[in-house]
């Protein structure tokens, strides 16, 4: 119990989530072994001196932590640690792995929304104003996801009449019901359906290269009155501005985490729209930026 009556909790921690959280509280700074041990007691982590001792050793072996002596005038010399840039390389992949768990569950919690408060229902809806229940839908991503399918599906529901596609590269984990989308292999640049076809399409994410031509290849499958929805993380298209707050320290990290993640050029991808398009429309879901273009000019 602790000194103000309440109940302490004591937090047992494996040797690997021992050494995470050393190397969270060595971010920024130099410290004393002592130091950090007695941090770890204060917050109820319960760790016996010589196994401390034992992990900060390790880390060290391992490469996680640098150290050295400092003279002391009024005793034997300490031994002053700080993270390493192996440690810091560590500290990235565990925050990131937290940060894809988290998302998991943000997934799954949106999913299991009831239906009409659920963003995906809510962009469906958006997105198939003005359709009629016999119209062609294509979705096109680069990679199969349980989001993509599921949005899909609900697209799918709202021309349950006409044709829907899912078209993604080697469609092999989706899955495919005689009743639900039709699956297809192809890319955002290789569409495999046929001129003037599609009446709504809308293309998870952005090509990062070849931009123009995947531009091209959209237009080509679109009827004269079709429409265009590009789908993207509100993240990738502005830059925020500090503080930021945790959902956006969360979408920020993990998509800036990746190299092969860059940031959408809105204003020049908008202009190349307009290029093709009459209307060009941006509208933001939760963390998701829809931009819709319809009206497509003569080609």
């Amino acid at each position: 119990m602790g000194s103000d009556g309440t109940i302490s909790r004591v937090i047992r921690l494996r040797t690997k989530e021992l050494e995470t959280v050393i190397l969270e509280m060595s971010r920024g700074r130099e410290f004393y072994g002592y130091e950090v041990h007695r941090e770890l007691l204060s917050k109820g982590v319960k760790v016996e001196t010589g196994r401390f001792y034992r992990v900060l050793a390790n880390m060290l072996k391992e490469g996680f932590l640098e150290s050295r002596w400092e003279r002391s005038r009024l005793g034997p010399r300490r031994r002053m640690y700080r993270l390493s840039r192996k440690g810091r390389e560590e500290l990235d992949r565990a925050l990131l792995f937290a940060i894809k768990t988290l998302h998991g569950f943000y997934e799954e919690y949106l999913l299991g929304l009831p239906f009409k408060l659920n963003p995906l229902y809510l962009v469906s809806r958006f997105l198939t104003e003005g359709l009629k229940r016999k119209e062609t839908i294509a979705c096109v991503t680069s990679k199969y996801s349980r989001m993509a399918e599921k949005l899909v599906q609900t697209l799918h529901g709202e021309v349950s009449q006409g044709k829907t596609y899912l078209v993604t590269p080697n469609p092999t984990g989706a899955n495919s019901k005689s009743d639900g989308p039709s699956l297809l292999n192809g890319a955002y640049d290789n569409i495999p359906l046929k001129e003037g076809y599609v009446d709504l399409l809308v293309v998870v994410d952005l090509p990062r290269k070849n931009l123009k031509m995947a531009l091209s290849e959209w237009r080509r499958v679109l009827t004269r009155s079709g429409r265009l929805a590009v789908l993207t993380p509100t993240v990738l298209t502005r830059k925020y501005q500090d503080p930021l707050t945790i959902g956006e320290f969360v979408e920020k990290y993990e998509h800036e985490s990746s190299k092969k993640i860059e940031h959408v050029d809105k204003q020049r991808f908008i202009a190349l729209l307009k290029n093709l398009f009459h209307t060009v429309e941006e509208r933001q879901f939760v963390h998701m930026t829809v931009f819709s273009a319809s009206e497509p000019r003569l080609v």
